[in-house]
């Protein structure tokens, strides 16, 4: 790059009222389609490159995730924290809270919480799609919490004992 040239670098914002809107509307529609097993709205929200990890460490593709979610039908609900939504450029990332109750294989049902980053982008359509999902379920807490963390873990606690 010759010394006078510079790179155009999208700035890190917050979304505003109608970006945030189209993507609550979004992973709205992604979960309900989770529910209903409905594999024809769940294609069309997820981008092709999509890599979705579940929160054991499982790494699935496109293909892999449809094929999941029809043969296994896991998802029985799940309920959604205070989300923060971050935009750059055509590109946003989704991270908050996350409570999914899913099935077993032997009909029981278990539950697992903790915090996801979603990655969606604007498409040429200008829709927006899932291109990435990573959950990291709740663990052991080996630190004591700083007075951040523990007002963080209190807001939690607060929001879930109230579901």
């Amino acid at each position: 790059m010759a010394g006078t040239e510079r790179l155009h670098v999208a700035p890190v914002t917050y979304a505003d009222e109608a970006t945030r809107a189209a993507i609550l509307e979004v992973e709205e529609r992604r979960q309900q389609a989770l529910l209903d097993v409905d594999l024809d709205t769940l294609a069309d929200l997820y981008d092709d490159s999509l890599v979705h990890t579940h929160a054991p460490g499982l790494t699935h593709t496109k293909a892999q995730l449809l094929e999941h979610v029809a043969t296994r039908a896991p998802y029985k609900g799940s309920t959604r924290g205070e989300l923060t939504i971050r935009v750059i450029g055509d590109v946003a990332i989704m991270t908050g809270r996350l409570v999914n109750r899913l099935g077993s294989p032997d009909g029981s049902e278990r539950t697992v919480a903790g915090q996801v980053i979603q990655v969606l982008r604007r498409c040429e359509d200008g829709r927006w799609r899932f291109v990435s999902f990573q959950m990291t379920p709740d663990g052991e807490h080996v630190w004591s919490p700083t007075a951040e963390e523990k007002a963080g873990l209190d807001k939690i606690a607060q929001e879930e004992g109230q579901r």
